[in-house]
Formats: C-alpha cells, sequence, structure tokens
C-alpha cells in the first residue's frame, strides 16, 4: 500500500476522508440535501434530481481531486464508494429509488476515467483544453458566459473523444468539470456548479474566503498502489468570486450607458452643425457675387427689353403652382407648370430643370425673345421669378 499526504483548502474539510462514510474517502459534509431531496421525493422533478445526484458526485470528487489530483476514487475504492454514497444519499432523504432511475453506478460514477486521462493534470495536458478554461474564465452566472463555457467543453469532448457515446460523453463532461473547479482563482465555484449541472443551493461552504493550500492538517490516506496512482498533487479549488463579479458589473452597466449617452450627444452635435453648415452656405450662396451676377444679369435681360415685367417671388410662385403639381408642358430646360395667382391670372411657369451657367444663359435668352417676340400663337411673358437656385 502507498501511503499519500493529502493537503485541503481552507474552506474544505481538513480530512476528505474524515466524514466518509464506509471507509470510503469521498466526503459529503459540505452538502445541503434539502432542496435535492424535495425534488427527489416528486416524480415530475426526476430531471431535476439527477442532476442534483450529479452535482453532489461531481462535487465530492472535485474535493478529493483537489487533494490528490485523481479524477475520482482509486478503482478498488469504487463498488465500496457506491455502495457509501447510496447509503449517504438514502440517510439524508433521498430515496433509493430515485438513485437506481438517476444510474448512480452504471452513469453517475464515483471515478471519471476519460478517454485514458485518470488525472487533473493529464485533462489539462491535453490539447485544446487551455481554450476551455480561457471560455470559461468570468461570472459564469452570466447565461452568454455559461453557454460559451459549455460549447467549447462539448467541442473538446468530441474531439478527444470521437463517438456519440452519451454515457462516456457524461463521464468525460464531469471530468471536465472537476478540473476547472481546480483551477485556483479562475471560477466561482457556485457558478461553475449552476452552469454544468443547472442547480443552486446544494453547498453548505463558509462565504468569501481565500483559497490557499494548508498543510496544518496532513492525515495519511491508505490507496491501492496500483500504476496508474498518481504522485502526491495539491491543485487548489477556485475562490468564491461570486459577489465581487456581481458588484462589478454593476458598475461597469452604468459606466457603459454613461458613454453610450455621451456618444450619442457628440453625434447629435455634429449633425445639427453640419445641417446649420448647409442651411448658412445656402443663405451665403443666395448672396454670393456669383449668384448675384445670374440673378443681376437674369434682370437685367429682363429689364433691358420692358420695365413692365413682374418679379415673382419663390414662395409666391410655389403657391400659385400648387406646389409644382399641374404638369402641363417639358422643354428643353426644364418643365412647364399650370399657375393661378392670387389675383385669379392663370398663367404657364417654366421652371428650370438644374442652374448651371448654359442654364442661366439660355434662361436669359429665352426672356429677351419672349419680350422682342409678339403673335397670337405666343404666349407672353407676364414675370420672372429669380431666387436662389431657382430660375
Amino acid at each position: 500500500l502507498l501511503l499519500l499526504a493529502l493537503s485541503a483548502p481552507y474552506w474544505l474539510s481538513p480530512n476528505p476522508a474524515a466524514d466518509a462514510v464506509g471507509g470510503c474517502p469521498l466526503d459529503f459534509s459540505w452538502a445541503n440535501f434539502t432542496t435535492a431531496a424535495a425534488a427527489c421525493s416528486d416524480g415530475a422533478q426526476r430531471a431535476a434530481c439527477c442532476r442534483y445526484i450529479n452535482a453532489f458526485v461531481a462535487t465530492s470528487i472535485a474535493r478529493y481531486a483537489n487533494a490528490t489530483g485523481r479524477l475520482g476514487v482509486p478503482p478498488a475504492f469504487s463498488e465500496m464508494c457506491l455502495s457509501a454514497v447510496s447509503d449517504t444519499f438514502r440517510l439524508r432523504g433521498i430515496a433509493t429509488d430515485a438513485a437506481v432511475f438517476c444510474g448512480l453506478g452504471p452513469k453517475i460514477r464515483v471515478d471519471y476515467q476519460c478517454a485514458g486521462r485518470n488525472t487533473v493534470l493529464e485533462m489539462m495536458q491535453s490539447p485544446s483544453f487551455n481554450d476551455v478554461i480561457g471560455s470559461c474564465r468570468g461570472p459564469l452566472s452570466l447565461d452568454i458566459t455559461c453557454k460559451t463555457c459549455l460549447n467549447y467543453g462539448i467541442v473538446y469532448l468530441r474531439r478527444l473523444i470521437g463517438s456519440d457515446d452519451n454515457v462516456a460523453l457524461s463521464v468525460c463532461r464531469s471530468a471536465v468539470f472537476v478540473t476547472l473547479a481546480t483551477q485556483h482563482g479562475v471560477l466561482s465555484y457556485d457558478d461553475i456548479l449552476t452552469c454544468f449541472f443547472g442547480v443552486q443551493g446544494i453547498t453548505t461552504f463558509p462565504g468569501t474566503v481565500s483559497v490557499t493550500s494548508t498543510p496544518a492538517s496532513t492525515p495519511n490516506v491508505t490507496v491501492p498502489s496500483d500504476s496508474s496512482a498518481p504522485k502526491t498533487k495539491s491543485v487548489p479549488l477556485p475562490q468564491k468570486h461570486q459577489k465581487p463579479y456581481h458588484i462589478s458589473v454593476v458598475p461597469g452597466i452604468g459606466i457603459g450607458v454613461i458613454l453610450l449617452a455621451i456618444l450619442l450627444q457628440i453625434v447629435l452635435v455634429v449633425l445639427i452643425r453640419r445641417k446649420n453648415k448647409e442651411l448658412r452656405d445656402a443663405e451665403l450662396s443666395a448672396q454670393s457675387p456669383d449668384n448675384a451676377f445670374h440673378q443681376g444679369q437674369s434682370w437685367r435681360c429682363a429689364e433691358g427689353q420692358s420695365p413692365m415685367f413682374q418679379r415673382y417671388s419663390y414662395k409666391e410662385t410655389t403657391k400659385a403652382t400648387n406646389n409644382f403639381s399641374t404638369v402641363i408642358g417639358k422643354g428643353g430646360f426644364g418643365t412647364v407648370y399650370k399657375a393661378q395667382f392670387s389675383d385669379g391670372s392663370i398663367a404657364a411657369v417654366k421652371r428650370m430643370d438644374k442652374v448651371s451657367r448654359q442654364a442661366e444663359e439660355e434662361f436669359c435668352r429665352e426672356m429677351e425673345l419672349l419680350a422682342r417676340l409678339h403673335h397670337r400663337h405666343l404666349v407672353n411673358l407676364k414675370g420672372f421669378c429669380v431666387e436662389r437656385k431657382e430660375r
């Protein structure tokens, strides 16, 4: 027989085997069976009952792995531990038929041998396991973080096992849980329990305490000597970070909302200034020398022939044409609309499509021709409108 010295963190039982039942090194003194017993006594909650039983066993193995580095009890202890665990569950209010229904033994085992890996170190050294650890960092109490962690775990297991053996996947999934649970300071223990098994309130661990390995109590536990037995390893379980995470998330959300509000305000100010600039540019363009030249030119073109032409405002013209709604013709440089002015007179208003040097000259020539020519088949020029970019 090989004697291994076991060391445990402060909040673990000083001696994992001290509270063991029937010589089994698994300890359940930390467990709160109240909620699980209620679920297992209700036939409609069998699925929840099985998750509780799985979580209890996996947590005890995680505590054992933290002290020994093994992913479960040695093979020689397997049958003894299954019997001891079943007796413990029965004494704590979980019916024997519930444990049998959930597969304690065939499915829910007391050792998590996964694809030839028997220790935490072997799991951590397998390809891509670092990706699983990285994806599971952060508060697993958040749904999105938990789903990301589980998805990476599933991808890892599919590559590792390479089969659709549901029992093997379940055992290896629990092995992943145990390995993650032994990572000091990385995960919140309660969060990872909730994420992997969907259960809460099964532990009676103290509040937030520092998870450190204390060699003060190092009892000797006798285990069978076999070729796969690892040397003494102490991998501390994680701290309980749930409250600090919650405390840090709330200010983070508040800061994010404030930054978003500031960003929206900056965008709004930029848009307002851009619109004001466009309006100022439009006003300045109406008063610019180039525009004044065109207006003066058009005015002089008409004024040189007859001072009787009336100058209409754009607003007045828009009202007379009912916002340019009735089209009665179309020329080379514009569209002709029907207009009725406030004095009752009806006229044809030709609106240029666009203002350019060529169009400005065409506008001027057309006014000159209409001013000079008088014929019974040619309409008389009544007036014009030159305002901003409208002709």
